[in-house]
């Protein structure tokens, strides 16, 4: 079968059919895919850890444990895949039951955000659970003029702390962060307008999950500024959501796109899946 590329059902991303994951002559048809449309999606082919973290590191240097990252929901033996799950063990959880859950690109808040991230879908509900995916590429090209222009040169803060205490406020479950650790989560500057470094395209490059304030404003104008930008991001037509099924694989570029995983009964189904996630560079 030849590669294929079309585009998927209700978005902006691509689905991509006649390649294999584990075979590395196929890559060149896979990243030409991943940056004409943001995020692709390769269904109906399971993985095993070896074949996600050898595809994985194609696109460059892969992630490891993090310093805010408890190492139980490393995968044993494989610490470049993180368990998503709500799946538990001896009472304990396996992975993160809750990632995600909030509109955010992965890592922004640090000073080399990643380049990609990589999700292998094992076990799946039979509802919920879908991830929402925003093109700010698409975003920031129809914003109005005389703001492109008012953004020009802004940066905006990021921080992990800003989702952290607000999810650990509404109750999450999840092993509270050591003073260490919360320590640890600094505050980052980054462009508000990034340009892609490999497609010379621009983008927005902030979100409600971790961009707390732009860069020498009052706090009034500063937050209605992000607000028009937050509601432009999620206007329907930036929108590509995910139904996600067993053997799925989703890659997407976290240089153009944020994204969100709703919720399911985690009472009565089971999601389970690998993520294995790419550093990126400093933007500019």
């Amino acid at each position: 079968m030849p590669i294929s590329t079309r585009q998927a059902s209700g978005g902006f991303a691509g689905e991509v059919s006649g390649i294999d994951l584990g075979r590395g002559g196929d890559f060149e048809q896979i990243h030409r895919a991943f940056l004409d449309h943001g995020v692709i999606v390769v269904r109906d082919q399971p993985l095993t850890p070896d074949v996600q973290i050898a595809f994985s590191g194609r696109f460059g240097p892969l992630m490891g444990r993090r310093p805010s990252m408890s190492d139980k929901v490393l995968m044993p033996g494989h610490p470049e895949i993180t368990i998503l799950s709500n799946k538990k063990k001896n009472g304990e959880g396996v992975g993160i039951a809750d990632a995600g859950r909030y509109l955010h690109s992965d890592l922004d808040f640090e000073e080399k955000p990643n380049l990609a991230t990589i999700v292998h879908a094992v076990e799946i509900p039979p509802e919920g659970g879908d991830t929402l995916f925003a093109d700010l590429e698409l975003a920031y090209a129809t914003l109005p003029d005389s703001l492109k222009r008012r953004l020009e040169g802004k940066r905006a803060a990021h921080t992990f702390a800003k989702h952290y205490q607000e999810v650990m406020a509404q109750g999450s479950k999840r092993k509270p962060l050591t003073p260490e650790q919360v320590a640890a989560l600094s505050v980052t500057m980054h462009p508000i307008v990034r340009t892609h470094p490999d497609t010379g395209r621009k983008t927005l490059f902030v979100n409600p999950g971790h961009t707390t304030h732009v860069e020498g404003m009052e706090d009034s104008e500063s937050q209605d500024i992000l607000d028009a930008l937050f509601e432009h991001s999620l206007n329907p037509e930036h929108i590509y959501r995910h139904k996600w099924r067993v053997g799925d694989t989703v890659i997407w570029d976290n240089r153009r796109v944020m994204h969100n995983a709703e919720p399911y009964d985690m009472e009565r189904y089971t999601r389970h899946m690998h993520r294995s996630c790419v550093h990126g560079d400093r933007p500019f």
